[in-house]
């Protein structure tokens, strides 16, 4: 009787834990530098997030941290320490660490964002992964956010002359350098602060996807903007997860993860960014916003400018230890044939 009964405090013990073990799943904190309202958030990282849980038959689950775990910049350190398992960030708060990526900052790369970060993502994988350029992460993928533009809060930018002894918030290296050479002056300022510095005068303007407009609530403080077909410039984001947790994982799970990755995550992340420009510049125009293309003249001064650009970044990418006018080639020649 006694055996019986300790055999079946035995297997009760087992099921117990089966059970248990079954029912086990991954926790993965996100930490979000833009408000989990933001439409990047809603088109993208929520969704690719939900996508996981599902594949994973919720055995993988993320955590929405309430506030960034740190400084933009800081979120791919940030996330191999451990602070978060997963997060964004951008290439170019970053130019020195990634100098490699620096031609997906430049000018007139392209009209959508689809196209261009499926492009980045081809040429990464030529030229770059095996860099080991994101050590003590995995790397989920990489996207652009499409043309940026210039937005201001009086007039249309029409030639260099009108940039001149204007301040202007800017992101990445490209448009601060644009912002110089046309005799303007660059405020670098984290994306968020957008609506305090130009609704104090801090700045008179901002270049910005159209996006941005709508998400940091500045349609109105910028009713003029001037679109330059391929962008003025783009900017490159990157989307990351704690190694550690990663190998952790099961199989199935590493499988859910790996499903949305590479490829599928850069599709999924220009056609999110796409939706949402469409979105800004709609909300731009019924808002009564004026919204011009650049004219010829203004064209040819961004391509003089690029002229440098390219051969800056084909020096700093060389300096880096790869070859920056193939990846430049590459990377032109698959956006064309993407755009077909």
């Amino acid at each position: 009787m006694k055996r019986l009964f300790t055999t079946a405090i035995a297997t009760a013990l087992t099921l117990t834990i089966g059970a248990a073990a079954a029912n086990a799943k991954t926790v993965l904190t996100y930490s979000s530098w833009v408000p989990w309202t933001h439409p990047i958030n809603v088109a993208l990282y929520i969704p690719w997030m939900e996508a996981i849980e599902k594949d994973s038959g919720g055995s993988i689950q993320f955590k929405r941290l309430p506030k960034a775990v740190a400084h933009p910049r800081a979120h791919l350190d940030a996330v191999r320490t451990g602070q978060a398992d997963a997060g964004f960030s951008v290439h170019g708060y970053s130019p020195k660490r990634f100098a490699a990526y620096m031609f997906a900052e430049l000018p007139m790369l392209g009209d959508t964002g689809a196209g261009t970060s499926i492009a980045l993502q081809r040429t990464h994988e030529k030229f770059l992964a095996d860099k080991n350029m994101y050590e003590g992460v995995i790397l989920i993928g990489m996207n652009t956010h499409g043309p940026g533009l210039i937005h201001h809060s009086k007039k249309f930018i029409n030639s260099p002359a009108d940039m001149a002894g204007q301040k202007m918030r800017t992101g990445g290296p490209i448009p601060k350098k644009i912002v110089e050479a046309w005799g303007g002056v660059p405020i670098r300022q984290p994306a968020p602060k957008s609506y305090e510095i130009l609704s104090t005068g801090v700045a008179d303007g901002i270049t910005f996807p159209y996006e941005s407009l709508t998400s940091f609530k500045i349609t109105k403080l910028v009713p003029f903007s001037t679109y330059i077909p391929g962008g003025l410039y783009s900017s490159s984001h990157y989307l990351v997860l704690n190694k550690g947790k990663y190998d952790k994982m099961t199989p199935a799970e590493r499988a859910a993860i790996d499903k949305h990755s590479g490829q599928a995550f850069a599709e999924r992340a220009g056609k999110a960014w796409d939706l949402i420009n469409s979105r800004g510049k709609a909300a731009a125009l019924k808002a009564g916003n004026k919204i011009q293309t650049a004219s010829d003249s203004l064209v040819a001064e961004v391509k003089k400018l690029n002229v440098q650009f390219e051969a800056d970044y084909i020096k700093g990418a060389n300096a880096a230890g790869v070859d920056g006018a193939a990846i430049l080639k590459y990377f032109r020649a698959e956006v064309a044939k993407l755009a077909k």
